[in-house]
């Protein structure tokens, strides 16, 4: 375990509103499903539709992407946005559902708290394309921003549960390509270790209110396709952390893949690389998109930019500029 774990306690009513919801209605119905290919496509759909009812300020302004050849969206809110700064952003989903329009809810308040702009990519996925797709996806997007002139001091990494992964991972192989690296990472409730081994993949199968351990691993051999799940690109649990920037984790304390975070953590301290790991009381997976009604949610997120703002400030990035960044639509951008 890592000496940097911070544990954060649930103090709300509003948390055990929804604790309850989806211990009594979302976790026996997702655990009914037998998933297949065509259930996979009807997932993504829905999983958009329904995510919809999650609200998005008014003075949210969206912009579709294309960069590097991977389509996604910008995304950028509040007066205090550096131009110059971006967040790349990785949407979770357990590599088969979930998209930029998805994790809206979570997106606009990253910008607000980042004070950047956001780039929430549109990455391939299962059923059609496996590992290396998403990976791929990410360093041609990322280098295309390098091209267009972003600095990587003002760049910073962020995912959550499968996007976390691929946030990760992303990182590891622009480290073994020799270029240069973001500021930072942010990892909320990431995937890390696909082969499904952690001891709380097991030890709160039962106190995790959202996720279905059958799922979970019929995800992973989605992804993974034939490959070896211990691949340390497809499961960073078992890579050499060295070299990469500092990174926040953030997790539930009851969830199926909160070991996965903890290992993280503690090799991250192994191989020399900064990393805090925060601990949520009771909070379910990736439960910042609640944030318009768990104030701990809005807290975490408040915690992430801070350090944000801390990570690129020490990597010598932009943090006193006052030019007004702005959207256009297409490819330019």
């Amino acid at each position: 375990m890592t000496d940097n774990v911070e544990i954060k306690k649930a103090f709300s009513w509003q948390s055990r509103v929804v604790d309850r919801a989806l211990r009594s209605i979302v976790k026996p119905t997702i655990s009914r499903v037998r998933i297949t290919r065509r259930v996979m496509r009807y997932t993504q759909l829905g999983f958009d539709a329904v995510t919809l009812a999650l609200p998005v300020h008014g003075d949210v302004h969206i912009a579709p992407a294309d960069v590097g050849g991977v389509p996604g969206e910008w995304l950028m809110t509040g007066r205090d946005v550096i131009a110059g700064r971006v967040v790349l952003y990785l949407h979770g989903g357990a590599y088969f559902f979930g998209s930029p329009r998805s994790h809206r809810a979570l997106t606009w308040r990253m910008s607000r708290a980042c004070r950047a702009k956001v780039l929430a990519l549109n990455y391939r996925q299962p059923p059609d394309w496996h590992f290396p797709a998403p990976l791929d996806d990410t360093i041609s997007a990322y280098r295309a921003l390098l091209e267009r002139g972003y600095r990587p001091e003002n760049i910073v990494f962020a995912g959550d549960s499968a996007g976390g992964n691929l946030a990760l991972v992303a990182m590891l192989r622009l480290r073994d390509m020799g270029l240069p690296l973001p500021s930072s990472a942010v990892l909320i409730s990431p995937w890390t270790d696909l082969s499904c081994s952690g001891e709380t993949f097991t030890s709160n199968a039962s106190a995790d209110p959202l996720l279905p351990v059958n799922a979970i691993r019929f995800a992973a051999k989605s992804y993974s396709a034939g490959e070896d799940a211990h691949h340390p690109l497809i499961s960073p649990v078992y890579a050499d952390l060295s070299g990469l920037p500092p990174i926040l984790i953030q997790v539930g304390s009851t969830e199926v893949l909160l070991s996965d975070s903890e290992r993280i953590a503690a090799n991250a301290q192994r191989d020399g690389v900064s990393c805090r790991l925060q601990v949520w009381q009771n909070m379910m997976h990736v439960f910042h998109v609640m944030a318009a009604w768990l104030p701990e949610a809005q807290l975490a997120v408040a915690e992430i930019g801070a350090f944000v703002e801390q990570s690129i400030a020490s990597s010598g990035g932009e943090k006193a500029a006052r030019q007004r960044a702005r959207l256009v639509s297409g490819s330019n951008y």
